[in-house]
């Protein structure tokens, strides 16, 4: 029973983490056992044990005698996760390149091609939405190009940088105005590093990443990411994570 209990908290952690991540729980929005019970449909002790590890994990924020809220967005803080994700995958990708052999060269191959064999948005009734499938070919992708660096941990951190800033990218495409078309920067990722042009890859790289961050913030050099009220909106000034 413990372990059954168990592996339900850590699926339940992940189904939060996933609604936060993808905007589906917006930025500031206030969290209560009872939405999330009903989502979830699970109890309420689970529910307070899932915030306070997704609070350990900054995705969530607690503030004294008002509840639990997501975290809110920053530009301050988007620069801190570009700069960190430049900084890692600029060397993963160096030592991806360098080692990497015929399977990595396939690998990067076979993630490409599945990647842009997806739509990256799904038609619906009510509009169009985010295909689950694509974002999932596009992390494989990247870390695919990543995969041969030889560095378990230089990887992990790669890995959650990439969920950190998918967050960002989520409430972007949920907002309006122009889309970008990337389908050719990662085409001229795959050539480059097959190619073994290091440098320019590396470059490539940053450049896309960077097109991302302007793309984010290019109508507001500062975004929440939802429209707070002042019921749910946390003050600022209160806040405190819980450890």
């Amino acid at each position: 029973m413990q372990n059954a209990n168990q592996s339900m908290g850590i699926s339940l952690v992940e189904k939060i983490r996933d609604d936060i991540l993808t905007s589906r729980l917006p930025p500031g929005i206030k969290l209560t056992a009872k939405m999330l019970s009903d989502l979830h449909d699970c109890g309420a002790s689970p529910v307070r044990e899932a915030l306070n590890q997704l609070a350990s994990d900054g995705l969530v924020v607690r503030i004294d005698k008002r509840g639990f809220f997501v975290s809110t967005i920053s530009r301050s803080e988007f620069d801190d996760i570009l700069f960190n994700r430049c900084f890692m995958e600029s060397e993963a990708l160096r030592l991806s390149i360098a080692a990497g052999g015929p399977e990595w060269e396939e690998q990067v191959v076979v993630a490409h091609f599945r990647l842009h064999g997806l739509p990256r948005d799904l038609e619906g009734p009510e509009g169009s939405s985010i295909n689950p499938a694509w974002e999932a070919a596009h992390k494989r992708f990247h870390m695919a190009l990543l995969s041969a660096c030889g560095s378990q941990i230089l990887l992990a951190g790669c890995d959650k940088l990439h969920e950190l800033n998918n967050r960002y990218r989520y409430v972007s495409r949920r907002s309006p105005g122009r889309r970008r078309q990337i389908e050719d920067e990662h085409t001229q990722l795959r050539d480059l590093c097959l190619s073994r042009q290091t440098d320019a890859a590396v470059s490539m790289l940053v450049q896309h990443y960077q097109s991302t961050g302007n793309a984010i913030f290019a109508e507001d050099p500062i975004r929440s990411g939802t429209d707070e009220t002042a019921e749910n909106r946390p003050p600022r000034a209160k806040k405190e994570a819980v450890g």
